[in-house]
């Protein structure tokens, strides 16, 4: 699957699964920075909403996708500078619905960010406007 436009604007670089997980790595530019001089929450977000949906995705039969219902993140250090690699696992799917877990962590392994989510299952990767969710 190639990466959206969105995903391709901020930088994304999919790896692809390893050990499970679905990862995704990201060099920190200028313009992924807040006022403060740090990665902006809003693209550490995107990062793990991306790798969950994504590890949600490699679970499911070809052709099927998912919407982000809710996703809760803790973040837990800045980081101003490097790349940063998120992960993405898929830990409990149902006929409708999937649970997955992930984190950001940067070179040196330390976690920057943790996040859950919930994904509504969906018959087709893109829907059209009556059947979205």
């Amino acid at each position: 699957m190639d990466d959206p436009e969105f995903t391709d604007y901020l930088g994304f670089r999919t790896l692809g699964v390893r050990d499970g997980a679905f990862v995704i790595e990201l060099d920190l530019e200028p313009r992924h920075m807040s006022r403060a001089a740090r990665a902006h929450g809003g693209v550490l977000f995107s990062l793990l909403d991306t790798a969950l949906g994504r590890a949600v995705i490699e679970e499911l039969p070809a052709g099927r996708g998912c919407a982000t219902v809710e996703l809760k993140i803790n973040y837990f250090r800045p980081v101003q500078k490097g790349t940063i690699v998120a992960t993405g696992r898929c830990v409990q799917k149902t006929r409708s619905l999937a649970y997955a877990e992930g984190d950001i962590v940067n070179a040196e392994g330390k976690l920057l960010a943790r996040a859950s989510a919930t994904f509504f299952l969906t018959d087709t990767l893109q829907q059209p406007d009556r059947e979205r969710v």
